[in-house]
């Protein structure tokens, strides 16, 4: 089908939420997962962020008129990141999807990589960023849920300050093997990001303990000590985040610790990429 490719404009902020909302309800209903936007309230607010803000680049797709669906570019770091993409459920298999990707391709054609996160047990999805040339990089699971332990002795586990951004991206390059500091730098906005430092240097950081940001660590039990850390601030909210099934043994600490597994996940690329060092944690966007 024909459909015309335009840039968001504020005025689309609550059709998209819309068509959002419905387009991951439907896909993780039908598979029995979590939907990675519970409430239409959720799916507002972040199509409000991804339109507002000049970081992001949105765009719609029309047929006649109407929108019939969305997709987003992060444009905070030399590697940019797609996500969400949505389709209006009764245009879905029309093309329309290949159509809003095409166009987000294109727009960080002059990037050195471009990535995005997939659910796995997505296959439409899966096909469709796999013969545009997408790869699976990183598999992953979102984890979710409460700790059992304590935060561990030797380590200081406190809110990221501004003067922690060079140490900070300076551990990501390393460890991460991209720039991010548009990211941390990000999060000391809208986010709660902490550090955890030992013996006086920090050795990981997260943006936030949530499926939203990322997290780097130099080691898994570096990571260990953030996340116990950040929870015991508020311990009675859930944390969530993305775990690369690679790291075994942390994965299996944090079932031991009473977090569970919801759903299957993959980091996807074209362009750069390089395998993180240390222990690395994927954002919603990548």
């Amino acid at each position: 089908m024909n459909v015309a490719i335009r840039r968001a404009q504020p005025s689309d902020i609550d059709v998209c939420a819309g068509i959002t909302y419905e387009a991951f309800k439907d896909i993780s209903d039908r598979h029995l997962f979590p939907t990675d936007f519970p409430t239409l309230e959720f799916a507002t607010k972040i199509s409000s962020l991804l339109i507002e803000s000049p970081l992001f680049f949105g765009i719609v797709a029309e047929s006649s008129g109407v929108v019939v669906g969305c997709g987003f570019m992060d444009e905070r770091n030399p590697i940019r990141g797609i996500g969400p993409v949505s389709v209006d459920r009764t245009f879905q298999g029309r093309g329309t999807g290949r159509e809003i990707m095409k166009a987000l391709l294109e727009r960080g054609q002059d990037a050195v990589g471009i990535r995005l996160v997939q659910e796995s047990f997505n296959m439409a999805s899966l096909s469709l960023y796999a013969s545009l040339g997408f790869e699976v990089k990183e598999p992953f699971v979102l984890m979710e849920g409460k700790f059992r332990s304590q935060p561990q002795h030797g380590f200081e586990v406190r809110p990221l300050a501004s003067e922690d951004v060079g140490e900070c991206a300076v551990l990501c390059k390393k460890l991460y093997r991209c720039d991010r500091t548009s990211d941390i730098e990000y999060a000391l906005n809208f986010f709660s990001p902490w550090v955890a430092c030992k013996q006086g240097r920090i050795v990981a950081y997260t943006c936030a303990v949530s499926a939203l940001s990322h997290s780097v660590a130099e080691t898994e039990a570096d990571m260990q000590a953030l996340l116990l850390g950040a929870a015991a601030s508020n311990s009675e909210a859930q944390v969530s985040f993305h775990l690369p099934v690679r790291y075994a043994s942390l994965f299996r600490w944090c079932l031991q610790e009473g977090l569970r597994a919801l759903k299957p996940m993959a980091v996807m690329a074209v362009g750069e990429y390089q395998q993180p060092h240390g222990c690395c944690f994927p954002s919603f966007v990548y």
